[in-house]
C-alpha cells in the first residue's frame, strides 16, 4: 500500500513539496506517485528525510543508471556513486567536498552525449544564510518565445563544453584549488558535444529550450556567422532566466531535492562563507541521447 503522502505546489512556475515519505523504506506504489509528480512539476522537494547513503543510491537507481562522477576526489568513501558538495574542511584544513558546484545557470551533464535525467541532492547541513538554489522552467521559456524565434532555432544545435576555459560567459571560481589544470584535464578527457536547441522530452513529449551560460559556448547550423550565433545565444540565455520562469528554493536540513535536467536549468546562489557550512550529498542519473 502506498504511503499517505501529501503533494503541494511550491510556486506557480514549477516545483512541488512532498510530505509523508520515508525514502529509506519506499514501496513501489509510493515511488510511482513520486515519479508522476516529478514529471508533472519538474522539480520536487521531499521534506524531513534522514536518508542513509545506501537508500539514496537505491532511490536514485529507480530512475535509471547512476553515473560515476567526473570529480572522483570528493565522492563518499563508502558509496562512490555519491558526490559530496561542501565548503567544510578536515582537521588539516583540506576541502572535503566540491566547493563551487553549479555557480552558473546550467543543466547537468549538458556536455555529454547522454545528458543527465535527474539530479538528486540530500541536504545534510545548511548555512545560517544563503545557499539557495534557483531553478528555471525551460518548457515555459520555450513556450514564451516568439513564433519567429521558434522557427529560427528549430534545427539549430548548441555546442557544449565542460571547460570554463573555453567559455567567455562564466568565471573561474577562486575557491577551487588548481582550477586551470582541473579544467585543462577535463578538456582532454571529455570532448565537446552538440545537442538540439529545441529539446523534446522523451516522456512528456513537450518541447523545451536547451541551452545554458555554463555549458553552451556556441550555436551551429543554418550558416549562421559566429557573430550572429553569439548574439542569438546571448538572447536565448537572457530570455531563459527571466523572473517569470524561475523558482528559488530555500533549503531546510533533511530536504531531498530532485529535478529534471531535460526541461530545467538551475544554479547555486552562494551567499555563505566558512565556517558557515553547507553540506550535501548528490547523485546524478543518466538520461537519453538527444536527437
Amino acid at each position: 500500500m502506498a504511503q499517505p503522502i501529501k503533494i503541494h505546489r511550491l510556486s506557480e512556475t514549477m516545483g512541488a513539496e512532498i510530505i509523508g515519505v520515508d525514502l529509506n523504506d519506499l514501496d513501489d506504489a509510493t515511488f510511482d506517485q513520486i515519479n508522476q509528480a516529478y514529471l508533472k512539476y519538474q522539480m520536487l522537494c521531499i521534506r524531513n528525510q534522514d536518508l542513509k547513503p545506501a537508500a539514496m543510491v537505491q532511490f536514485s537507481e529507480r530512475f535509471g543508471d547512476v553515473l560515476p562522477h567526473d570529480n572522483l576526489k570528493f565522492t563518499l568513501d563508502t558509496h562512490p556513486k555519491i558526490l559530496v558538495l561542501s565548503n567544510d574542511v578536515d582537521a588539516n584544513g583540506n576541502q572535503i567536498g566540491v566547493i563551487d558546484a553549479g555557480d552558473a545557470w546550467h543543466s547537468d551533464h549538458q556536455f555529454k552525449e547522454h545528458p543527465a535525467n535527474c539530479t538528486i541532492l540530500y541536504s545534510v547541513k545548511n548555512p545560517s544564510r544563503g545557499g539557495h538554489t534557483d531553478f528555471a522552467n525551460m518548457y515555459n521559456a520555450y513556450d514564451a518565445l516568439p513564433e519567429r524565434t521558434k522557427t529560427q532555432i528549430l534545427k539549430l544545435r548548441g555546442h557544449h563544453s565542460i571547460s570554463k576555459l573555453k567559455n567567455k560567459r562564466v568565471e573561474i571560481s577562486g575557491a577551487r584549488k588548481d582550477a586551470i589544470e582541473f579544467y585543462k584535464r577535463q578538456e582532454r578527457e571529455i570532448p565537446d558535444v552538440t545537442h538540439p536547441l529545441v529539446r523534446v522530452h522523451p516522456v512528456t513529449g513537450r518541447k523545451s529550450l536547451y541551452c545554458s551560460p555554463r555549458f553552451t559556448i556556441a550555436i551551429e547550423g543554418n550558416g549562421l556567422s559566429t557573430e550572429d550565433a553569439d548574439t542569438l545565444l546571448d538572447e536565448l540565455i537572457a530570455h531563459s532566466i527571466k523572473t517569470e520562469f524561475r523558482y528559488r528554493h530555500v533549503w531546510r536540513d533533511g530536504d531531498v531535492v530532485m529535478w529534471d535536467n531535460r526541461c530545467t536549468n538551475h544554479r547555486a546562489t552562494g551567499g555563505y562563507e566558512y565556517p558557515d557550512i553547507r553540506h550535501l550529498y548528490r547523485t546524478t542519473v543518466e538520461g537519453e541521447a538527444t536527437s
